[in-house]
């Protein structure tokens, strides 16, 4: 096996029969990946005598050190190739870790994230009991729950979690069929899992997350929620999953089982939802496995239940990647210019707040500042870098009922409130921009404004999966902004490089429109 900066190349005889290998650092498994077979080759010529395996990108900033590397078939964990490895100029044993030094592999996403081989901390038996205890509360409340996903798929196959999974996959079967009826259940399912102690993270209208912190105020662990429900004969489960392979007495009554010694409910035929879910060959281990969900599918649930975990993830690990170090306050013209438009002690909204430095900024300036933000690392990294009062809260603002929830608590102050933007609307899509558009409406007053700043350039370095690449052109907000009773003005255009990205950078001042003002917008002309 030779291994370099690119990838691995194996010679195809030491591979042949292995459909799936898993790749090790040290012994631990750091990726997994399909392995090309001679009849996948749609070429006519000679099959090459070697399989090239590139590194997935996610690895590459680890790549930089000596290992031992090894690649093993991943349904019976046989050997297949290994060698020792140095790779760019360190000289260091390579650790896939994250800042809090738990063991990374590449995951179904395409990610690298924290999964439960290798990590010896007894989070697993914390998830574990967390997730009975939510079972229970959702039990008493009556809502028929089981285990799915790779929870099910682990238990079936060797009584416990899977080593590569991370989490807990857990889903209800909902009476309802029609889409808002569904959302006002999860709503519901909600309020009481609020009610009894859990924090919520949603995703989705019907899609929920519950989040468990360590002392460090990190994510330690999570367990995801999934409504199942029938409509038209098919079995729906958001955000991936709509088949006519299940019927309800697969599902309900629920089985009591155990996993890893855990008492949890199961459906009543657990072969039944797999073989939906993963097809006939859910027996073998593939931890490369990934979702194919049809475009008519995810149009469909994206359009009733929403998407409202964006990027969520990506400022997840961003923050965490600060360990602990708050970003120094940005010096630059246009927080200036939004400071020196406020009136002495103003209420101030910062949000997306981020790490809180800006928020930090406004607060020493004397003002009362709110920050919200949707990254609970964010959010911790914030307060505890704190050294004024500032209020930071957990808001998801592509969900417009949280967003509205808290526009109503700041009208209940019956003052103005300012509101501040740093690079917000950029990073959001534009179905989720109205949500911000409405909130503005609902809580702007009297000399009150929104300022808002956005990259208007679209860098070479562009990547989807990167909102700190994204851009907003001032002709999309003049668009985008009609029909919602505001009115904007730019200014102050410039250069900015934040996230090292050196572009145009523009700010818009936006009001809403009093009774005689004219119902259109302004600024195309500062382009």
């Amino acid at each position: 096996m030779r291994i370099d900066e690119r990838g691995l190349s194996i010679l195809r005889h030491e591979i042949e029969g292995a459909a799936t290998v898993d790749v090790t650092f040290d012994g631990q498994r750091v990726w997994s990946t399909r392995v090309e077979s001679d009849d996948d080759s749609e070429s006519t010529d000679a099959v090459d005598p070697e399989v090239f395996l590139a590194w997935p990108a996610a690895l590459a900033p680890y790549l930089d050190g000596i290992t031992s590397v090894e690649v093993r078939d991943s349904a019976d964990g046989r050997s297949l190739a290994s060698g020792e490895a140095r790779l760019g100029a360190g000289s260091s044993r390579i650790a896939v870790v994250d800042a809090q030094g738990r063991h990374l592999a590449m995951n179904k996403w395409d990610r690298l994230g924290v999964v439960f081989e290798g990590n010896d901390s007894g989070v697993k038996e914390r998830l574990l009991a967390s997730a009975a205890a939510a079972v229970a509360v959702l039990e008493r409340a009556g809502y028929p729950v089981y285990i799915v996903g790779g929870t099910l798929l682990g238990y079936m196959r060797n009584g416990g979690l899977l080593p590569h999974d991370d989490d807990i996959d857990l889903a209800y079967l909902c009476e309802e069929s029609d889409p808002t009826d569904i959302a006002l259940t999860s709503y519901r399912m909600e309020r009481t899992l609020k009610a009894a102690g859990f924090v919520v993270v949603r995703h989705s209208l019907a899609h929920l997350e519950l989040d468990f912190f360590d002392e460090n105020g990190h994510v330690d662990y999570y367990i995801d929620i999934f409504t199942g429900y029938f409509r038209d004969g098919e079995y729906c489960q958001p955000f991936a999953l709509r088949g006519d392979q299940v019927t309800p007495a697969d599902l309900v009554p629920v089985k009591r089982i155990e996993v890893d010694g855990v008492v949890l409910p199961a459906p009543a035929r657990p072969e039944a939802w797999l073989e939906y879910a993963y097809g006939p060959g859910w027996r073998i281990p593939d931890p490369t496995f990934q979702f194919v969900t049809p475009r008519s599918t995810r149009d469909r649930f994206e359009t009733w239940f929403g998407v409202y975990n964006r990027a969520r993830v990506f400022w997840d690990k961003s923050y965490a990647k600060q360990d602990g170090v708050q970003g120094s306050s940005p010096d630059d013209q246009w927080v200036e210019d939004f400071l020196d438009r406020l009136p002495a002690g103003a209420n101030v909204l910062d949000l997306g707040c981020g790490d809180g430095a800006v928020t930090e900024r406004m607060a020493r300036a004397g003002h009362r500042v709110v920050g919200v933000d949707y990254s609970n690392e964010a959010l911790n990294l914030a307060r505890a870098s704190s050294t004024t009062d500032a209020d930071y809260r957990f808001v998801n603002l592509n969900d417009r009922h949280a967003l509205f929830a808290l526009g109503f608590d700041l009208i209940e102050t019956r003052e103005p409130w300012w509101v501040f933007g740093h690079g917000l609307l950029q990073g959001m899509t534009k179905t989720n921009r109205r949500n911000v558009f409405y909130f503005l409406n609902l809580v702007l007053r009297g000399d009150a404004e929104a300022y808002m700043t956005m990259d208007t350039e679209l860098p070479d370095s562009y990547r989807r999966e990167d909102p700190t690449t994204w851009h907003l052109p001032v002709e999309w907000l003049h668009d985008e902004i009609a029909g919602y009773g505001l009115r904007y003005e730019t200014r102050s255009p410039g250069l900015s490089d934040r996230y090292g990205i050196r572009r145009r950078t523009i700010a818009a001042t936006i009001r809403r429109l009093d009774e005689l003002a004219p119902a259109t917008s302004q600024g195309l002309e500062h382009l």
